[in-house]
C-alpha cells in the first residue's frame, strides 16, 4: 500500500513542489527519504511508495518552485503520522509556527481577559 502527497494553499508565485518524506528505520536508526523522481504541478498529486501501514511516523519537507524551478520556501515537519490510503495534505497557508503557537496565543489571550474581567468585578 502507499498513500498520496498534496499541496494546498501555496504561494501564489508557486508553479511546481516537491514533497520528501523521511522514514527513519527503528532498527538501524537510518533515514531513507521519498520523493517523486519530477518536480510536481502544484496541483498534482503524488502517491508515494513507502508502505506506511496503520500509521507510520516520519519527517516530511515540502519545496515549492517557482515557473523557472527557483526554490521560492522550504517547510519541514517533524513527527507526522501518514497511514497507507489516506492522503497527506500540506497546507502551506498555516504559518510555520502556527499549529504549535496558536494554542498558547489563544490560552495567553484567555488568561488576559480573565485577569482584565477580574480586574474590572474587584473594582465594582
Amino acid at each position: 500500500m502507499s498513500f498520496l502527497a498534496s499541496i494546498k494553499n501555496p504561494p501564489k508565485e508557486a508553479v511546481y513542489w516537491l514533497p520528501v518524506y523521511y522514514y527513519r528505520n527503528p532498527e538501524t536508526g537510518i533515514y531513507t527519504p521519498y520523493s517523486p523522481d519530477d518536480y510536481l504541478g502544484i496541483g498534482e498529486s503524488w502517491l508515494c511508495p513507502l508502505s506506511a501501514g496503520a500509521g507510520i511516523m516520519v519527517d516530511y519537507r515540502c519545496v515549492v518552485y517557482n515557473s523557472g524551478y527557483n526554490i521560492i520556501g522550504t517547510r519541514d515537519l517533524k513527527n507526522i503520522v501518514v497511514k497507507d490510503g489516506e492522503e497527506f495534505v500540506y497546507d502551506w497557508g498555516v504559518p510555520e509556527a502556527a499549529p504549535g503557537l496558536i494554542p498558547w496565543v489563544i490560552g495567553g489571550g484567555l488568561a488576559v481577559i480573565g485577569i482584565l474581567v477580574a480586574i474590572a468585578k474587584k473594582r465594582r
